[in-house]
């Protein structure tokens, strides 16, 4: 059988402007917020990211919190990546088992699911994955799951996402409509990189 494990945030559902304005609500008074380049933002890693916004590592854990709660009242507001819901259909058509696998909460996912009606089509959702321990959370997956590592794919937007799959022993694809770019994804080499969601399709069939 063959596995597929998606990332959630910018791989599923366009949320950077989300996140983004979301901050700078947080801060209407700092300055600088004004001034990110939100595409540069885009081609940088997350310990960058966190330099460029000046958040104090200490700061994270209760942010990402917050973060979390707020979305929740606004995620059925987000909208699905353009092709998302025709590739999805199209693998659990064809009997790909799916799972989600995210550092957003498995509330917030499972909300948006049930909204679009949709959760159905994931065997499970883990959430609450830490910032920079995917790698560690897909190897418990997999495991637990006992998935042949050959046959399972992490689709991730982010230059950490293809580093997990990497870390699991896993083929990953990167996908550049996310939070990261296309010129900061290509460095890192995933195993496949799409720019539609379509594309999935031939790479799982392949």
């Amino acid at each position: 059988m063959k596995n597929v494990i998606f990332d959630f945030d910018g791989t599923i559902v366009e949320s950077l402007d989300f996140v983004i304005d979301m901050y700078m609500r947080w801060y209407p008074n700092d300055q600088h917020l004004k001034t990110i380049d939100r595409e540069k933002l885009r081609n940088m890693s997350i310990t960058r990211v966190m330099e460029e916004l000046r958040v104090r590592p200490w700061r994270v854990p209760a942010l990402i919190v917050r973060g979390r709660i707020e979305m929740n009242k606004n995620i059925t507001d987000l909208k699905l990546v353009d092709g998302m819901d025709d590739l999805l259909k199209y693998l659990d058509d064809n009997k790909i088992q799916l799972m989600i696998a995210s550092s957003n909460s498995s509330r917030n996912i499972n909300k948006y699911m049930k909204h679009k009606d949709m959760r159905k089509i994931f065997k499970r959702v883990y959430g609450s994955v830490g910032l920079l321990s995917k790698g560690k959370a897909l190897k418990k997956i997999i495991d637990k799951n006992h998935m042949d590592k050959r046959n399972t794919y992490y689709v991730g937007d982010e230059i950490r996402d293809i580093r997990a799959a990497k870390n699991a022993g896993i083929i990953s694809i990167g996908v550049t409509w996310g939070y990261n770019g296309i010129e900061v994804m290509k460095k890192e080499k995933p195993d496949f990189l799409v720019s539609k969601p379509s594309e999935i399709k031939k790479i799982i069939n392949s």
